[in-house]
């Protein structure tokens, strides 16, 4: 489900510029990443964007793996906490959810930019559940955005992968869509995933750690106290996805606010 290749040490390349040039714990995570739900694959250009982008060395992303894993692990949380069926329904087809929300901003004549009460207060409500639970890649050209809706024992993943580039050119190889699987089954790969993550990057740090940089400052020490809270954190991010432990979500409050919405649509 989480697919990731770290860079080999040598084709890192050291931030900064010389004399000052340095190496951290981020920037060893350095590699590629993709995820694959059913028969699509997310975080896979399409070879007209790679062809655009110059020939890049792979078709998936490439950039430092901890900025997927600090986005995705903040949700966990939320993740955890099940849905009620009639909101768990709606992420079924999200698209129409949000055309709804623009019909009830367009009864008031006002627009998202222009800041209004009604944005910050009942519409911002009204999509705060599926904000919580969504991490988009915004360090990326057309970065796709993730949800996760739990609902008992199972989970629906919804991604918005639709970006065209200023010629026209579709980014990403995946289409909008969603794929409902077993819920233990996606905590057991979202746990495998943590697993493997860390243990290639214990081999990176070894192989950091022995190596002399000449020019290249790299604090040792540092390494390697980050690297045991980076993953002392993912794993209590973790245990929320086995028993949720957070801030219950008022779903009465905001099914008020979606009642309110439908009757003044209609």
């Amino acid at each position: 489900m989480i697919n990731f290749r770290l860079k080999e040490l040598e084709k890192i390349n050291p931030v900064g510029q010389e004399p000052n040039l340095y190496l951290s714990w981020y920037w060893l995570t350095d590699g590629e990443l993709w995820l694959t739900f059913g028969n699509e694959t997310i975080f896979e250009y399409t070879k007209e964007a790679l062809t655009h982008f110059g020939g890049k060395s792979t078709p998936f992303n490439d950039y430092y793996l901890v900025q997927f894993l600090d986005d995705f692990s903040q949700l966990f949380e939320k993740i955890g906490e099940s849905l009620p069926t009639e909101f768990y329904d709606l992420t079924k087809d999200l698209n129409h959810f949000y055309s709804e929300a623009r019909k009830w901003l367009e009864i008031y004549d006002i627009g998202e930019d222009e800041y209004p009460d009604l944005y910050f207060n009942e519409y911002e409500k009204v999509f705060s559940w599926r904000n919580e639970r969504t991490f988009d890649s915004i360090h990326l050209i057309g970065g796709p955005s993730l949800s996760f809706f739990r609902s008992k024992e199972k989970i629906r993943i919804v991604w918005d992968t639709k970006h065209t580039l200023e010629n026209g050119i579709s980014v990403w190889t995946a289409k909008n869509g969603n794929f409902e699987m077993d819920y233990l089954d996606f905590v057991n790969k979202v746990k495998l995933f943590g697993e493997n993550f860390f243990n290639e990057m214990d081999r990176q740090l070894e192989l950091t750690i022995a190596k002399e940089w000449d020019k290249i400052k790299v604090d040792k020490v540092k390494l390697l106290e980050e690297h045991k809270i980076r993953k002392l954190d993912f794993d209590k991010n973790l245990s929320f996805l086995y028993q949720h432990k957070g801030e219950r979500t008022d779903w009465t409050e905001i099914q008020k606010l979606i009642d309110r919405m439908s009757s003044e649509i209609k």
